[in-house]
């Protein structure tokens, strides 16, 4: 048995629409497997520090909330840039992938810096958008995934590597695009909420895979199989 953390970071800030539950379905996906599993949290006006945690979870928040905790963050940015060279692992949700580009747009019109990691910028516009989509992940183009984006921001810029090649609905540019989502190393980031590694399986698996290593063991998803073997078939006229 191995023991793992998890390092939920502005659990209380950014949380919208019960996406914590990406962590819960972590945390009991390693206890399934026979490992021991505590989640940190690291709120704002307190330290960040990714190292040595197996994973680092952002969620997404009302956008006057990202911009809240953009000051913050940036503080943190040599540690998390360090941390995502160096192989961690990162599950990003929502809005929370702007603070990783170079600048986003708040409500009020002012311009926040990210971090810097990736080139591409955020922009605002005020209106709520939402989408349902279906998508395949570059790292295994044979799996269909599902999610739900519901936004006000896009994402503007290259983003160079993406996560998703998208089937259906919205991908990272307004309107319909072709991707969605980041996959850089081990940093996973994507504007769908549903949650979305309870909606799907075998991205969970990969997650898991990478956090465990040789550590990892096949769990029973059947009923997770099942909920998004429904979902998809709703979309008759895709061919999955």
């Amino acid at each position: 048995m191995a023991e793992y953390k998890i390092l939920h970071i502005y659990s209380d800030l950014l949380d919208l629409y019960g996406d914590y539950t990406n962590v819960t379905a972590v945390r009991r996906a390693l206890e399934q497997m026979g490992h021991s599993c505590s989640v940190v949290t690291a709120q704002l006006g307190e330290e960040i520090a990714p190292a040595g945690y197996d994973l680092v979870y952002i969620g997404h928040g009302k956008p006057k909330n990202l911009a809240a905790a953009a000051g913050h963050f940036r503080q943190y940015a040599a540690a998390v840039t360090a941390a995502v060279e160096g192989g961690g692992v990162f599950f990003i949700t929502g809005n929370a992938r702007l603070l990783f580009g170079k600048t986003f747009e708040t409500p009020d019109g002012r311009e926040e810096q990210g971090i810097g990691l990736f080139d591409y910028h955020g922009r605002e516009t005020g209106k709520v958008f939402t989408g349902d989509v279906v998508s395949r992940p570059m790292f295994d183009e044979q799996i269909a995934c599902y999610g739900f984006i519901n936004r006000t921001a896009h994402i503007i810029g290259e983003n160079r590597y993406p996560l998703f090649r998208v089937l259906k609905g919205p991908g990272d540019n307004e309107g319909t695009g072709e991707t969605e989502g980041t996959l850089y190393k081990n940093l996973f980031a994507t504007w769908q909420m549903g949650p979305l590694l309870p909606r799907n399986p075998e991205l969970l698996r990969e997650l898991l895979r990478r956090i465990t290593g040789e550590n990892y063991a096949e769990i029973d998803l059947s009923l997770q199989e099942r909920a998004l073997a429904i979902t998809l078939a709703e979309f008759k006229n895709l061919e999955l």
